[in-house]
């Protein structure tokens, strides 16, 4: 860095800065250190980026911006208080906020919502699971950095962070097969389907067709609640475990309970570490804390609008034992 300054004929903090993209400096002030930096072959040493960054972490953050996390109403199984929490505390480590704005509460509007956005100089904003597929707002995006949570805003297209629901889903068949469970069914709520790109469907299906190993059991979509199509679909297949979501979790138990049934198993797509039902956490606190990392990292390039090239960031969840699924003790361990 010492060699750098020489050249610029600028201090060596205005290197570092300019190397930081630090927004103190000039643009110009940056984009010529830089310029020379990258004709000199600068590369910094990592560990002792790492070191600086270790220190420069135990010093108390100053603040820089605000983030907005714009939902569109609270739905069952999309638990945005958990993405919004982990969005926040990794925005708080490097001195951002975020604050919380739900489309359609009281009178925010999409209108109201983008003057609200401009007139506090927000230029960060990601967009949360919103309780409908397919769903789309519209603000004037060029202003923003944007980051989108899950599959369910349909456009115009940003960058991207969603969990791997078809890695989630042929992840519970493999469990189902280690425990050599073959009548296995899916149940699931056509909005919720639609709004994971149907990637559990696919997935489900993959496995069902694989070796001919699970029973072919025909997945059950419904818009809604149907106690009468569900117990016709449970009488015909008999499927000793039912993947589902945390839509219609707790009325597929009652049901199981109100019919008085034992041995059914359960598994939920979504499960949470606070629940005794196996399945796949998709851990919304980390997606929402991998959210903010992404956006600051734009707003620091000042990377707004439109990307060229959307890209996807693809986050695997976690497999939860749980106590609604056979155990799997003394047997094999999955894909070996």
């Amino acid at each position: 860095m010492k060699d750098v300054a020489a050249v610029a004929g600028v201090h060596q903090t205005t290197v570092s800065l300019a190397l930081r993209n630090d927004s103190r400096l000039s643009e110009a002030t940056r984009q010529r250190v830089r310029r020379i930096a990258d004709e000199m072959n600068y590369r910094p040493h990592p560990l002792v980026s790492a070191l600086v960054t270790l220190r420069r972490s135990r010093k108390r953050r100053r603040f820089h911006a605000t983030i907005a996390f714009v939902v569109g109403g609270q739905h069952p199984s999309s638990p945005y208080e958990q993405y919004l929490a982990g969005a926040r505390s990794v925005a708080e480590n490097y001195g951002y906020k975020v604050d919380l704005f739900a489309l359609g509460a009281g009178d925010l509007s999409e209108e109201r919502l983008n003057s609200i956005l401009q007139a506090r100089n927000i230029h960060g904003v990601i967009v949360g699971p919103l309780p409908q597929a397919r769903a789309q707002f519209r603000l004037d995006w060029a202003n923003y950095s944007t980051v989108v949570i899950e599959y369910t805003f349909a456009g115009p297209a940003f960058d991207r962070l969603v969990h791997d629901h078809y890695a989630g889903m042929r992840r519970i068949m493999q469990e189902c097969r280690r425990r050599r469970i073959r009548r296995v069914g899916l149940l699931l709520s056509a909005n919720g389907h639609e709004r994971t790109e149907q990637l559990n469907g696919a997935a489900f299906w993959v496995e069902q067709k694989h070796d001919r190993f699970f029973a072919a059991i025909p997945p059950l979509i419904l818009p809604g609640w149907e106690a009468s199509s569900f117990a016709s679909w449970y009488r015909r297949h008999r499927p000793d475990v039912i993947v589902t979501s945390r839509f219609f979790l707790e009325l597929v138990q009652e049901w199981i309970g109100h019919q008085r049934l034992s041995g059914v198993q359960l598994v939920n797509v979504n499960a949470s570490p606070d629940s005794p039902v196996a399945g796949i956490f998709q851990d919304p606190f980390a997606l929402g804390g991998t959210a903010a990392r992404l956006v600051i990292e734009k707003m620091i390039r000042n990377d707004r609008g439109f990307p060229a090239t959307p890209h996807t960031t693809i986050s695997l969840g976690t497999w939860l034992e749980g106590s609604t699924l056979r155990p799997a003790a003394r047997l094999p361990a999955a894909g070996s």
